[in-house]
């Protein structure tokens, strides 16, 4: 009798430790998840609070140059660019707009008119930026234009990066 019940003991105890320890993994995935949902949600605010401003400084200086500075206005541009995004740009600027801008004497005046953020997370968010931009050639005559849009951002060592430009 003793023994059946010194049994029956063992396995209530091992069952018990067996239901405290899922008990125990289950609030630890539970106190897991709650806590990476605020990180990513503190990291999304952040992004919209950061986004609009930085887009609104810097989208005019990729829009904006002159054809007697625009090589170096340019080497300004590509810190600011993701390092895939950067090579592309590089080879359309070195491909069509330094050699446009010397040749017809281009000056081109840019001002983001709007901003607002599309879509954000912790390490990535796309922002819609109004931009109006005056082009001015050897003629004089400047040619104004309104544009949208998409600028997509990643965050790369801690620092917003322009990953990819798309007119809408």
């Amino acid at each position: 009798m003793a023994s059946s019940r010194s049994a029956w003991r063992t396995r209530s105890v091992g069952a018990l430790a067996v239901v405290l320890a899922a008990a125990f993994v289950a609030l630890a995935g539970l106190g897991g998840s709650l806590y990476w949902n605020r990180v990513e949600q503190r990291g999304e605010q952040q992004a919209r609070a950061e986004l609009g401003p930085l887009a609104a400084q810097q989208i005019p200086k990729v829009f904006g140059y002159d054809y007697q500075t625009v090589e170096r206005t340019l080497n300004e541009i590509y810190p600011m660019l993701t390092p895939s995004y950067r090579q592309e740009f590089r080879d359309r600027a070195d491909r069509d707009i330094i050699p446009q801008a010397r040749e017809r004497q281009l000056v081109s005046q840019a001002h983001v008119v709007g901003v607002g953020v599309l879509d954000a997370q912790r390490t990535s968010a796309s922002v819609m930026v109004y931009l109006n931009r005056t082009v001015t050639d050897k003629s004089k005559e400047p040619v104004y234009d309104g544009s949208r849009l998409r600028v997509d951002y990643q965050k790369v060592d801690g620092d917003w990066l322009i990953q990819y430009i798309t007119p809408i």
